[in-house]
């Protein structure tokens, strides 16, 4: 007979240090993941001037009408299981993106939209552009490492907030001055905390953690080029979220990721759910 082996006594420590674990998060939902990029686009994007926020037929926008394409955003926000009415959305997002002289991204999830879905994007002329990831987590697992050797500023003018837009663009390789609307001050009015981390004045990582409802949302976390692994992204999140906390206490944090960052964020504690879809309009044909 197989038996299990007897347990040795846990030490009080280990006790301790087992209960300040924070409980393990469960996965977002595509509705929730969904809801929740919505709802921080609408609230990012609404301090811009000149914004526009709707929905139309199911189709949520947030676009800044600024020339970055992150910042022009449409969802599909409910689900379109049929044919006809996946088309019908895809042309109602088509036609806001159309409007626009500033590009755009549509984000969607595949578990709300047929199954030849991809086919029926393409035959619009929505073409694949990146995965994301919504990920939520209850609270943040302990550091796996020391802090990194930075010095962080909060985003409070506009050199630091373009420094914040600098580093996003040189790790996405983007012209820089399409993130010159990081540095218009209105989007870090209220509860938004953005942080860049810099090594000798150079400004290397940046994070930012904004209070949408009673969830802190973090965005527009980058490293420079060449300096991965260092734990520069980390500390800048951790510290983004760290002051958030101060202001408003404890809350649930949540995230969409890219695929790059996906393994750090679990190793911080965040739980992935389905993935989103972000697509691109493609130029010219006979959808333009």
């Amino acid at each position: 007979m197989i038996v299990n082996p007897p347990q040795a006594a846990v030490p009080s420590a280990s006790r301790d240090a087992a209960a300040d674990m924070p409980e393990p998060t469960s996965s977002p939902s595509a509705c929730e993941s969904i809801r929740m990029l919505i709802d921080a686009w609408a609230l990012m994007i609404g301090r811009y001037p000149g914004h526009a926020i709707a929905t139309r037929a199911g189709v949520a926008t947030a676009f800044a009408n600024r020339p970055l394409a992150f910042f022009n955003l449409s969802t599909l926000a409910q689900p379109f299981p049929e044919a006809d009415a996946f088309r019908a959305a895809l042309k109602q997002a088509r036609a806001t993106a159309t409007s626009s002289p500033h590009p755009s991204f549509l984000a969607l999830s595949g578990d709300w939209a047929p199954g030849d879905w991809e086919d029926l994007a393409a035959d619009a002329g929505w073409l694949r552009a990146m995965l994301m990831t919504g990920m939520r987590a209850e609270r943040l697992l302990p550091p796996r490492r020391g802090a990194p050797a930075l010095e962080f500023r909060l985003v409070g003018d506009t050199a630091t907030a373009l420094d914040l837009g600098t580093v996003n663009a040189l790790a996405y390789a983007m012209p820089p001055e399409l993130f010159d609307c990081t540095g218009e001050m209105t989007l870090w009015r209220g509860a938004s905390f953005g942080v860049v981390g810099y090594v000798e004045e150079r400004p290397v990582t940046s994070a930012a953690a904004f209070l949408v409802g009673d969830v802190i949302y973090v965005a527009m976390v980058a490293s420079a080029p060449g300096l991965h692994g260092r734990g520069y992204g980390e500390a800048a999140m951790r510290h983004a979220i760290g002051l958030a906390e101060e202001a408003v206490g404890p809350r649930r944090i949540w995230l969409h990721a890219t695929a790059a960052g996906l393994p750090l964020y679990q190793a911080m504690g965040f739980a992935p759910g389905p993935e989103l879809v972000m697509l691109h309009l493609a130029p010219g044909g006979s959808w333009a």
